[in-house]
């Protein structure tokens, strides 16, 4: 006999108002009839979803499922703020929000967890008050003043071991001075590479947790301009020099100018007589140089004049096919049974995604047995056998 779960029906509608998540999105995630969506959310139909329906629907929207029998009153809801949208779509495509919204909702809890932590712990939240005194567009000024201010030291980039730890080292750097760093899910690339949320308190940049170290990178130094503008932003295209929008092409040269100062390119570049043509893997040599993706150093040669603008064509085509090729190749091997790539431990990818500053807050908290190891395993979602992994990476940013 198939039980019926039991869920408070304004419950559900609440949260789903709340993030602006549709019946369409739903039924799409969790393989359920839209209509049957319908009726499980309204509170004068007697329908009722099944505790696997209903446990797909709790997972769908970030909810634990005992949220679904609460009251609306006792779930906590967020106001999502207004954010300017410089996303592209081609042929002016617009896709449903709802896993974006979903994730910007995360993000404010992730935020709010942090803040209320912290006092518990008796710790000061930092402010944002970093400001730019350069003119609005100078790339260079603002680019020079970003180092600066967030204290990223070339040499230190230079000395990186993996794009990893370069990601990292960025991401605690921008996080020191008051910014909350915190990667989102389930968002698809081509929807959400980054966002950021202004807050003169503790503002918010969330990075997609599907890319690559070296474009979440780029994306934190782009969105970290956004906010030193002030703007509440959301981006999807990270590498476009020809946008139309000039906020965009802005933010794209200033991230590209912090992460690889043309001066030091220029340096790197004399191994190369100026009529050379590079070949990917000398492409590739030069990002890891400095820890940023091929598609970043093609647009830098690109700025600097080095390459002209049918070649930067040719070769953003070719890294496509490249990456395309891979995942092609990932994705047999997958169904083949065969291993594809290296996978990453459960504990490094909680750090990876999870804020410097909220890392270091749980560690703290477990030192201090506001937490235990069930209750740090429960909230990043990992098992409890890779808590003391990741307490003791985390520990190491101390020395």
């Amino acid at each position: 006999m198939v039980m019926n779960a039991l869920i408070n029906k304004e419950t559900l509608r609440a949260i789903c108002e709340a993030k602006k998540v549709t019946c369409a999105y739903i039924a799409r995630e969790t393989k359920c009839a839209e209509d049957r969506i319908e009726k499980w959310s309204n509170p004068s139909d007697a329908l009722r979803p099944t505790f696997v329906q209903a446990k797909k629907i709790a997972k769908c929207l970030h909810v634990p499922f005992a949220g679904l029998y609460m009251r609306p009153a006792d779930v906590p809801l967020y106001k999502l703020p207004k954010i300017k949208s410089y996303r592209t779509f081609p042929n002016g495509f617009i896709e449903d929000d709802s896993s974006l919204n979903i994730a910007i909702a995360d993000l404010l809890q992730a935020r709010d967890f942090l803040i209320k932590t912290k006092e518990e712990l008796g710790e000061v939240v930092l402010p944002f008050s970093v400001t730019i005194s350069s003119r609005e567009y100078d790339v260079l000024g603002w680019a020079d003043e970003i180092r600066r201010e967030f204290n990223l030291n070339l040499d230190t980039q230079f000395r990186a071991t993996s794009m990893r730890q370069f990601y990292l080292y960025v991401r605690q750097q921008i996080e020191s001075r008051g910014v909350f760093i915190q990667c989102f899910s389930d968002v698809d690339l081509d929807i959400a590479r980054g966002v950021a949320f202004y807050d003169d308190k503790t503002p918010i940049i969330g990075i997609n947790e599907e890319d690559r170290p070296p474009a979440k990178t780029f994306s934190i130094i782009h969105e970290l301009t956004h906010l030193l503008k002030r703007q509440s932003s959301l981006c999807n295209e990270m590498y476009n020099a020809f946008s139309a929008n000039q906020e965009e092409v802005f933010c794209n040269a200033v991230a590209g100018e912090v992460l690889v100062p043309q001066d030091a390119l220029r340096v790197v570049l004399k191994k190369w007589k100026s009529d050379d043509v590079f070949s990917i893997d000398d492409i590739q040599g030069i990002a890891d140089r400095f820890s940023v993706s091929k598609e970043v150093i093609l647009r830098r040669l690109l700025d600097i004049g080095r390459i002209k603008h049918p070649a930067y064509v040719a070769y953003i085509d070719e890294c496509r096919r490249i990456l395309e090729q891979e995942r092609a190749e990932q994705k047999l091997a997958r169904k083949e049974g065969r291993a594809t790539v290296i996978v990453q431990p459960p504990d490094r990818k909680a750090i990876d995604r999870t804020s410097s500053v909220l890392c270091m807050t749980l560690y703290k908290g477990y030192s201090e047995e506001l937490f235990s190891k069930q209750d740090i395993s429960r909230y990043l979602g990992i098992s409890q056998q890779y808590i003391s992994k990741f307490l003791q990476e985390v520990s190491s940013w101390h020395s």
